[in-house]
């Protein structure tokens, strides 16, 4: 049986901290139309419910999608609860068989947490609540009181043997309440042994209440935005490249922008074809390219170069590269039966956030360790000129820390010359 539920998202225009935040644009659609978008965009609801006291925020929730229900002068004073604000709500609606309160203020809960949020409530029979939780960055002891007279008394503990991952600990994070309705109006809140935990990322967590909070939203999103029109630049570049995927020359030159940023002709006398692809990851090659069969035809010699981009991948983990690169050397045997594939080792890089080299370490172990004797495939590892002395991608070989100079594609170019010998 599917239970009925609805959304209800409080929006009070009279927000002290940050006025007017759930209005304000979040580049481009204001804070409370992410939440609007998210509910809608679950599929889950028969009603999606704002309450508020503007008819500024009215008229923009219904334009994204939402039904408004106003509230009365007392309900939009400082001193009306968020109890008071759901049983309102509660009492004008009927027909559904629990509610979901998501607070405007949390923008990156998005249709898929709703979703998970309300699997779990759901197929939880003993259940009242559920409530959205992140882990804390600070546990309990150390977060104490200070007095007026700005003494310590509070903190009188040892804390030179604290360790914070020994203590893990978690806090309400604003973005998704879930309660059946009688269980609710009894309790007055969402908190017991009879309420569970949804636990989300810190990132998806970010609850704004001031404009620092505002600043690192824009900032997250920013980001987000980034990951778009990385895609649609890989489209692009792809579109581009297209005719060169039906060239059957000597050597093809499969990977991401260390390739398609190298300008080479030929390789030991052989010319080559290079398709390689600025910004694609493993996965993204696989079903971009290969799976669409964009490629008809490979040389007798592949190099493949993959990996650096599939290690920002949210929720990577080595068997996934492991697995995208043994489809695409799958691929690349159907197209060529006698195929030889060179893979070359992921390269270092130097002071990057966003890559570890003790990650690219790890996964260079598991790639040796896994393709290194299987047959039409010899394993290439890049030589210490790479590297310098802590193991990073040496200075001269890079002019941010992950792209290759063209010192680098010099040396590329001498290392690979004498494997095709």
């Amino acid at each position: 049986m599917t239970l009925k539920k609805i959304a209800i998202i409080p929006a009070r225009s009279g927000s002290k901290g940050l006025p007017n935040k759930n209005i304000l644009m979040l580049l481009d659609k204001p804070l409370i139309a992410y939440t609007i978008e998210a509910a809608i965009n679950s599929d889950l609801f028969s009603r999606v419910i704002v309450s508020t006291d503007s008819l500024e925020y009215k008229q923009i929730s219904e334009q994204y999608g939402a039904e408004v229900i106003m509230r009365t002068a007392e309900l939009a004073s400082d001193t009306a609860t968020s109890f008071m604000v759901i049983e309102d709500i509660l009492q004008k609606t009927c027909d559904f068989d629990y509610f979901v309160l998501l607070q405007p203020t949390s923008p990156f809960r998005n249709a898929k947490h709703i979703q998970q949020a309300v699997d779990l409530f759901e197929k939880s029979v003993d259940t009242n609540f559920v409530v959205s939780m992140s882990e804390s960055n600070k546990g309990a002891d150390l977060i104490k009181p200070i007095d007026s007279d700005l003494s310590l008394k509070h903190f009188d503990l040892d804390f030179s043997n604290y360790r914070r991952q020994n203590n893990k600990e978690y806090s309400p994070n604003g973005a998704i309440f879930i309660a059946k309705n009688d269980a609710y109006l009894q309790r007055k809140h969402f908190f017991g042994s009879d309420s569970l935990a949804y636990v989300m990322n810190k990132t998806d967590s970010v609850d704004i209440d001031d404009r620092l909070d505002f600043e690192l939203a824009i900032s997250i999103q920013t980001n987000k935005n980034k990951k778009k029109i990385l895609l649609d630049a890989i489209h692009k570049r792809i579109f581009e490249k297209k005719s060169m995927m039906h060239r059957g020359l000597p050597i093809t030159l499969i990977g991401h922008s260390i390739f398609d940023y190298w300008n080479v002709d030929t390789l030991n006398d052989q010319t080559v074809n290079n398709l390689g692809i600025s910004g694609i990851n493993s996965q993204e090659y696989l079903n971009f390219i290969l799976d669409e069969k964009l490629i008809t035809t490979v040389g007798d010699k592949v190099i493949l170069f993959a990996g650096t981009n599939d290690i920002v991948i949210d929720g990577w983990a080595q068997d996934k590269t492991i697995d995208w690169i043994t489809q695409t050397i799958t691929k690349l045997m159907e197209i060529n039966p006698f195929v030889q594939i060179y893979l070359l080792s992921v390269p270092p890089v130097r002071g990057r956030i966003d890559r570890c080299n003790n990650v690219i370490k790890e996964l260079n172990s598991c790639l040796k360790r896994h393709f290194d004797n299987l047959d039409n495939l010899v394993w290439v590892e890049l030589s210490s000129s790479f590297y310098d002395e802590f193991g990073n991608l040496s200075a001269a070989f890079t002019h941010d820390g992950l792209h290759f100079s063209e010192l680098a594609y010099q040396q590329l170019e001498r290392e690979i010359t004498e494997v095709l010998k």
